[in-house]
């Protein structure tokens, strides 16, 4: 059994209109699927909306919240009201224990509402069968964003090169050398293991996900995969990227719409921090200094936005 895992926050629309494609495009899977939605929004409108675009077979309640059983296309659909937005690594938490509450599933596949199917079909089963190599703990396909870039695989990053040389000569940065660049997308990818996958979508076995504690519940946003990467890592197992199957990626549409671009930026960096604290043994001063220079980039951005308009009123 794959549960498929949502978590959804204010945005309805976007998750019934994606398990609708999902079924459309899953008619050649042999393993069973099950679907499992998070309602993180504490919003009853969010939740009646979800509740109404599938029948109900019964309706409890769990984690003193209500839990509807549903049908979603022939496919079996749990729909959770999380009472509090707690984030991405608690919701998906909260999903994973439904998953395996109430649908004993052996695969959890997380995935985000704003993804497109590319394939005429979505091979699941493909991605299912490279966990008969038993160190492999989590796959991810090929994703593209909107402008038709890759999205997977990642490559492990230093703190410095993550955080640090890029923000410290900016606006000079463009001329460092490609090695110190603060990306860490894979491209071209050239075997497996890889060092990460994309959160958007992603599968892993319900039992190496419990073996390795689920998602850290320190973050709120960001940063996730590396943790869980890294956990992955620390047990002895990899992460592999299958190319072979293609998905669009609307990225972090509902994201954007509540969080500006420097709001955003924070929120990463300090989640950030936390997993190269915690999992990467970065002593404090490292973290002190990266710090600093990742304010003192936010300042002259900040100054060089007030100069561009300045210039423009000129």
């Amino acid at each position: 059994m794959i549960a498929i895992i949502l978590l959804d926050f204010y945005s309805a629309e976007d998750s019934i209109a994606y398990i609708k494609h999902l079924c459309g495009k899953m008619k050649t899977v042999t393993e069973r699927v099950a679907f499992v939605i998070v309602d993180n929004s504490c919003d009853d409108a969010n939740f009646q909306k979800l509740s109404d675009a599938f029948f109900t077979k019964r309706s409890s309640v769990w984690q003193k919240s209500v839990l509807e059983e549903k049908n979603a296309c022939g496919y079996p659909l749990f729909l959770w009201k999380n009472l509090h937005n707690s984030g991405y690594a608690i919701g998906n938490n909260f999903g994973a224990k439904i998953a395996s509450e109430f649908l004993q599933a052996d695969c959890y596949l997380f995935s985000n509402s704003d993804i497109v199917v590319l394939d005429g079909s979505l091979n699941l089963d493909r991605l299912i069968k490279e966990f008969e190599e038993s160190s492999v703990g989590l796959v991810g396909p090929a994703i593209v964003g909107k402008d038709g870039k890759s999205q997977n695989p990642y490559k492990e990053q230093s703190l410095f090169v993550r955080w640090g040389y890029e923000y410290l000569f900016y606006p000079l940065a463009k001329f460092l050398p490609a090695c110190l660049n603060s990306g860490d997308l894979a491209e071209p990818f050239e075997k497996n293991p890889v060092f990460r996958v994309m959160g958007s979508f992603f599968a892993i076995p319900s039992k190496i996900f419990n073996c390795i504690g689920g998602f850290d519940e320190h973050t709120f946003l960001f940063a996730e995969e590396l943790i869980l990467a890294k956990r992955l890592q620390q047990k002895g197992f990899v992460v592999h990227y299958i190319p072979d199957i293609h998905l669009l990626h609307n990225h972090s549409t509902t994201i954007n719409k509540s969080l500006n671009y420097k709001q955003r930026l924070v929120q990463r960096f300090r989640s950030e921090m936390y997993y190269y604290r915690e999992y990467c043994d970065v002593n404090l001063f490292k973290i002190i200094l990266i710090t600093l220079i990742f304010y003192f980039f936010l300042l002259k951005k900040n100054f060089a936005f007030l100069l561009k308009k300045i210039i423009k009123r000129k």
